[in-house]
């Protein structure tokens, strides 16, 4: 596996994920059906907060290596490291929208799950797998 494909490996999983976003969003929007349920917002924000700072934890743990040059995308397990890494923070940030969504089944209003599934999609877009995240600076390559 070249460096390429793991590239677009990790983007086609981060962009089936924003795809599942807004798929939560139109079948919040289009549900006829009666919320049953209490709206149990509090303990999920706790745990949407928790999860969101735990993606940056796991991402400098996980990926901070490439950028400073100590891992490579040029070798194989840099490139499982790559890819395992990233789904494990897309998976930690798509939870958050998984959250909104079932607040959102519970709960009528675009306040029980706008929060959730636009903090989930904003976290998606902050780890965004550019490869200038991954590359070392020119100095440290030498």
């Amino acid at each position: 596996m070249t460096i390429r494909p793991v590239f677009l490996t990790v983007f086609l999983i981060w962009s089936s994920l924003i795809i599942g976003q807004l798929l939560f969003v139109f079948v919040l929007t289009t549900n006829t059906s009666e919320p049953k349920g209490e709206s149990n917002a509090d303990i999920f924000a706790l745990v949407a907060g928790t999860t969101a700072a735990l993606t940056f934890v796991l991402r400098h743990f996980m990926l901070g290596g490439f950028a400073q040059g100590k891992v490579s995308l040029a070798t194989l397990p840099g490139q499982s490291l790559f890819l395992i890494g990233n789904i494990i923070v897309f998976a930690l940030s798509e939870s958050i929208g998984v959250l909104g969504f079932v607040n959102g089944l519970s709960v009528p209003g675009k306040d029980a799950w706008l929060p959730f599934i636009g903090g989930s999609i904003l976290l998606l877009l902050i780890h965004l797998p550019l490869p200038s995240r991954f590359t070392p600076p020119a100095s440290s390559r030498l």
